[in-house]
């Protein structure tokens, strides 16, 4: 009878209340947003035919901003979802990939304006099904389109500065080698290596005992393999004016074809076309390690008094070396491959470090051009250094004129 009478007390009160619903999280519609109004495109100024410039007028209530991009050769991507709410404009460039050529044509753009946090994108969706993903929690803006252009001349002081670098260059080799066309001396420093080139050449025809000459183990494309090659014709001249041997040990078919070519041209130069041996020009193995072995065997059974290390040397240097110390030759290397330059150093008796490299073969040649294009490249150094030591005194002192001039400059 009590539990009965306190039901009848309760009821009045049941229905008079709200009925409450509890909506699941992530389950609540979305905020309204309008889409972004006054969309434009246009190409920026300084371009180099990759970029676009997006600019919108923003939208009260957006949570952020997504772009989503149309290449004429393809289909709808998602170029960004991440765009802050107070965004206006946006600057994309329709290739990432430096050695792609970017299809020509129109490009189409929209923006999805987002009322809310979009959801964490799964690892597995595609671009398509992310923008269907992103159009369910806003409004998507119309279409614009926009072709990239490159501008036919870029001011940007990195661009100048380029422009500048380039055309002193140029006008240095022009002025030396007008001089050296002249017949105007132009000093250049011997390097201690050349003479052991000459020592060691002359060694090899007291013992009557062959030069072993190894162009390096990169293509011929390589610049330390075209710095050999021209070192190349005139050992293999001096050889011949020697009239000792020269065995050459290839790692590469074409090298081998074009070392030929020039150590036949250096016994031609000499006056010694006769004693020029097509077979001691021998192509070993493009393998890294096969090749080694390979010539490693020719420095135990022919006993060359002289060896030449010159162009590209990777993990090999040391055993080539090594060998060769232990045969007790006269050897000589150069490399412009800083992590074996130690080994180079520790097994040979001179060692030509970097750049050197390049000028033995300018001062070998006395080429016009390569001597010309070694001065300009020490002049540019000079200056290089110059501007480093400015720079970091002004720093030091705490002057910001420089960096004002740059600013000015760059505009």
């Amino acid at each position: 009878m009590r539990w009965l009478l306190l039901l009848c007390m309760l009821l009045p009160s049941i229905a008079s209340a709200e009925t409450v619903v509890l909506i699941p999280p992530g389950s609540a519609p979305a905020p309204q947003v309008a889409a972004v109004s006054d969309l434009s495109i246009t190409a920026p100024e300084d371009n180099d035919g990759l970029n676009l410039d997006l600019a919108w007028t923003s939208v009260e209530g957006a949570f952020a901003y997504a772009v989503v991009r149309k290449r004429p050769d393809g289909d709808w991507v998602l170029v960004s979802e991440t765009l802050p709410s107070g965004s206006d404009s946006f600057g994309d460039k329709v290739t990432t990939d430096a050695w792609e050529e970017p299809p020509a044509g129109t490009y189409d753009y929209r923006i999805i304006t987002l009322a809310e946090l979009p959801p964490t994108r799964a690892d597995d969706i595609t671009d398509a099904e992310r923008i269907a993903q992103l159009q369910t929690l806003g409004l998507t803006s119309a279409t614009v389109q926009g072709t990239p252009e490159a501008s036919l001349v870029r001011t940007q002081m990195g661009a100048l500065a380029l422009m500048a670098l380039i055309l002193g260059v140029g006008g240095l080799m022009l002025w030396f080698t007008r001089q050296a066309r002249l017949g105007k001396p132009i000093e250049i420093r011997r390097i201690p290596g050349i003479d052991a080139i000459e020592e060691g050449i002359g060694r090899a025809t007291e013992m009557g005992r062959p030069v072993l000459y190894v162009p390096g183990i990169d293509e011929l494309q390589d610049i330390q393999t075209i710095a050999s090659m021209l070192i190349l014709g005139q050992v293999a001249k001096t050889v011949a004016e020697y009239q000792s041997d020269i065995i050459v040990s290839c790692c590469i078919p074409i090298v081998r074809e074009v070392a030929d070519e020039v150590v036949k041209a250096g016994f031609y130069q000499a006056g010694h076309p006769d004693a020029y041996r097509p077979v001691n020009t021998r192509f070993i193995s493009s393998e890294q390690f096969a090749f080694c072995a390979g010539t490693n065997g020719i420095i135990s059974r022919e006993k060359p008094a002289t060896n030449i290390y010159l162009g590209r040397f990777f993990a090999e240097s040391l055993i080539l070396a090594e060998t060769g110390f232990v045969n007790k030759s006269i050897q000589i290397a150069g490399t412009a491959e800083a992590t074996q330059l130690p080994f180079f150093i520790a097994a040979c008796d001179y060692t030509l470090i970097g750049e050197e490299l390049f000028a033995v073969s300018a001062y070998l040649s006395g080429d016009p051009r390569l001597v010309s294009s070694l001065k300009a490249s020490d002049w540019v150094k000079v200056v290089c250094v110059c501007a480093i030591a400015v720079g970091t005194i002004t720093v030091t002192l705490g002057s910001t004129w420089l960096q004002e001039l740059f600013t000015i400059a760059g505009g």
